[in-house]
């Protein structure tokens, strides 16, 4: 399969450059294999997933970072400074350090960057940044450290003081005030992303209280959401795109209500490959009795897909596994990273429908949606929503996805 096959034409006027307001108020075209499509708000969404007795409804509770900072070099010079992540510690601990930290980071005109001192300055902190070394992909790890007026400030501190929001560059335009809380989904609870799980931008506070009234309260998980979220499909064969490794992370009390639950809808790409990934990373673990720290890319295309066939490996046995023996840390929490990379042809075993955005032209999320509907229905799904005025991407409409099999 060729990258090619997953692009397509999106007019400039077709990318929302801010949200609708209400957020429940965006378009939601519900996809069904058998009905075709219906053309709906996400104030229906509650009756579609009753209608469909799902009994459970999952979303990512990650929080994005003012992760853009923009800085003056001692020369006089400009540089827009995008972290990424840490070089050397977890995000959690990051936030909470007072001390010095070293971040991978995306710098703009970064060759015009010598290696001098570049400080950027709030209402409260002082942040120097010091260039330290070249990363992988022309990204660069830089140094940081801050004085604040009242002392012991956290980098999470710093980063509301000084940080912008990173809104997707397909916006062309400067991030604003109003987007801090736009750009957020109202469940986010743990600091860690460099770009939002935008399906769950449509859920508001009333929306979450009518799905909690047909008994679908909203199941938490968290995966954080990398800069290769936004990195386009390499040219030639899509399974030769090296994927992007994001951090997922769990609770014990999460996994076991995931159990009990026969009829998933996960919300967003991101959290139908956080579930999708504890299947093949449980599947790893039966089979070579390790719990892999960064789950492969093409683990459900190799050697362990012909396993889940012979053990005729379950969603139900693979959460049992992780429950009773993955790596559970003292506060009942376990994490992980995962690469993995969803093409058409893939099998989605953890859930039967998908809440999820109109994606970028050659991108892996649109690879994901193709796996759900198949080739030629993705496309024209996409193009009958151009047609009716749909407004795409981040800030865009919505869909649900049902698969065209139940499991």
């Amino acid at each position: 399969m060729n990258s090619r096959e997953f692009q397509y034409h999106l007019p400039e006027a077709a990318i929302a450059k801010y949200p609708i307001s209400p957020r429940r108020a965006a378009r939601l075209a519900v996809v069904h294999p058998e009905k075709g499509v219906m053309h709906e708000t996400f104030e229906d969404l509650p009756s579609h997933l009753g209608d469909a007795r799902v009994d459970g409804l999952w979303a990512n509770d990650t929080q994005v970072l003012h992760a853009r900072v923009f800085a003056t070099k001692s020369t006089g010079g400009q540089l827009e400074i995008f972290l990424l992540s840490p070089a050397d510690q977890t995000v959690e601990e990051a936030l909470c350090s007072t001390d010095s930290l070293a971040w991978k980071a995306m710098v703009r005109n970064s060759k015009r960057w010598s290696g001098d001192v570049a400080r950027a300055s709030g209402l409260r902190h002082d942040l120097v940044i010091t260039r330290e070394e070249d990363a992988t992909e022309g990204n660069l790890v830089v140094r940081l450290s801050w004085n604040s007026q009242d002392g012991g400030s956290t980098f999470a501190d710093v980063l509301n003081d000084l940080g912008k929001t990173p809104l997707p560059p397909y916006m062309r335009r400067p991030a604003e005030s109003q987007d801090r809380e736009d750009y957020q989904t109202v469940f986010a609870m743990t600091p860690g992303s460099v770009a939002a799980p935008t399906a769950g931008l449509h859920y508001d506070d009333t929306l979450l209280e009518h799905l909690a009234s047909k008994g679908l309260p909203l199941h938490r998980l968290t995966l954080h959401v990398g800069a290769g979220t936004f990195k386009p499909l390499s040219e030639g064969a899509v399974m030769a795109h090296n994927m992007h490794a994001e951090q997922c992370v769990l609770t014990k009390s999460a996994l076991q209500a995931m159990v009990g639950q026969r009829r998933r809808v996960a919300t967003g790409t991101t959290t139908l490959r956080t579930m999708e990934s504890l299947y093949w990373w449980a599947l790893h673990w039966r089979v070579n009795g390790v719990w892999l720290h960064i789950l492969p890319q093409r683990s459900p295309y190799d050697e362990l897909a012909q396993h889940a066939e012979t053990l005729e490996w379950t969603d139900l046995q693979a959460l049992r596994a992780i429950l009773d023996h993955g790596p559970w840390n003292d506060s009942d929490v376990l994490s992980f990273e995962t690469q993995l990379m969803i093409v058409p042809g893939y099998q989605v075993r953890m859930v039967c429908g998908l809440v999820t955005n109109f994606h970028q032209p050659g991108s892996t999320l649109l690879c994901l949606v193709g796996a759900i509907l198949g080739q030629n229905t993705w496309k024209s799904l996409y193009q009958e929503c151009l047609d009716k005025g749909y407004r795409f991407l981040s800030y865009g409409d919505g869909s649900l996805l049902w698969l065209r099999k139940d499991r």
